[in-house]
């Protein structure tokens, strides 16, 4: 096992810390917007793929925001996902206004500045097994419209089963009430991008239910947990390839996947396998484990193909597929849930998430 780190910036100012393990697999995560920005494994015939999206440096990163924002490899906070209306949050018995991202009142991902804009302070906190790095981040008071001021660290690790661990520890450092609730952002594509979307990737989830959501609203979920069986949500059943129902959705709303899928009624003690994804062309496959309720599948409906990456991979519409495991959205302003997300002087917020990945 190794650690270095590395300079992500031309001025030296933004850092990546090279992960790495005995089998030669690599996990490279950067203290901007504590996110990943490769993941290189070795397939079954000896081939280095590079297996997440995003780009080679800080400067370029930069640029891509430009074109477009997918979010690729960061954490994203404090909140993830859609909360609606942004104009009403109520925390701590008072009226939040949070900045809207999407049309009509409805706040994305943390704001307009969130978590994965941020520069975290970034450290070795092991080079032994399994190999990791600690990322903190201290949001001040009253950031994007959120209350209260909270700490949150990251942790990432990289073991010799080719396994990556995320740890999330927040707290709030001054304030009654606040509401957090992280989640990662990686984009993954089990070819290295050789297919250009996902199509042919296939896909189980451990998930019968999915939240339902608004008529009007699309993406905003009504705290009604439905079934998915006979629907297009059904990947517990039988295993099947995205291809077959991705370009079955209105192109004009969803395109493809963006649901939030059920795992449990709320946090667990234990990580459960969520999600498992695998690759006929290149023998690899994702397994994805978490002690949260919620997992969001997002299909990448919406990237922009003006997006050109590493390798000079260029992205769009379904490239690749994100696993965002996380508490249920919008639980701020669904009763049964809100407690889920609130966060108090004295509490320790907590969430794990293991991505594994191995050869078929």
């Amino acid at each position: 096992m190794a650690v270095i780190s590395q300079a992500f910036s031309k001025d030296g100012t933004i850092d990546e810390y090279v992960l790495s393990n005995a089998s030669g697999t690599r996990l490279q995560v950067t203290n901007w917007g504590a996110r990943i920005t490769r993941f290189v494994i070795t397939d079954g015939s000896g081939k280095d793929r590079d297996i997440v999206a995003g780009f080679d440096s800080y400067e370029k990163w930069q640029a891509s925001l430009k074109i477009d924002d997918p979010y690729f490899g960061a954490t994203i906070g404090r909140v993830a996902g859609r909360i609606y209306p942004c104009d009403k949050v109520d925390v701590a018995g008072s009226n939040c206004v949070l900045p809207e991202i999407q049309p009509n009142r409805v706040c994305l991902h943390g704001g307009r500045e969130g978590f994965d804009k941020k520069v975290w302070s970034g450290e070795t906190i092991s080079k032994s097994n399994p190999a990791s790095v600690r990322f903190t981040y201290v949001s001040p008071d009253g950031e994007e419209g959120f209350p209260g001021k909270v700490e949150l660290a990251v942790i990432f690790s990289l073991g010799e089963d080719n396994a990556m661990f995320i740890e999330y520890m927040g707290r709030l450092v001054e304030g009654v009430e606040t509401i957090l609730n992280p989640t990662n952002h990686t984009y993954w594509n089990l070819t290295g991008f050789e297919e250009p979307t996902i199509h042919n990737h296939v896909c189980r989830l451990h998930a019968d239910r999915y939240m339902a959501t608004m008529s009007d609203h699309i993406m905003i979920p009504t705290g009604e947990l439905a079934p998915v069986a006979g629907t297009m949500l059904d990947f517990s059943t039988r295993p099947r390839k995205y291809g077959e129902d991705v370009e079955k959705f209105d192109k004009n709303t969803l395109r493809g996947y963006d649901h939030i899928f059920v795992a449990s009624d709320q946090p667990t003690d234990d990580l459960h396998e969520v999600a498992c994804v695998w690759s006929e062309t290149s023998g690899l496959r994702l397994t994805v484990l978490t002690d949260q309720p919620a997992l969001v599948m997002y299909t990448g409906n919406w990237i922009s193909d003006q997006l050109v990456g590493k390798n000079g991979v260029r992205y769009g519409n379904y490239a690749a597929v994100a696993f965002e495991p996380q508490r249920f959205p919008n639980a701020v302003n669904i009763p049964k849930f809100r407690s889920q997300v609130l966060l108090h002087p004295g509490d320790v917020f907590k969430h794990r998430s293991v991505y594994k990945v191995d050869r078929i």
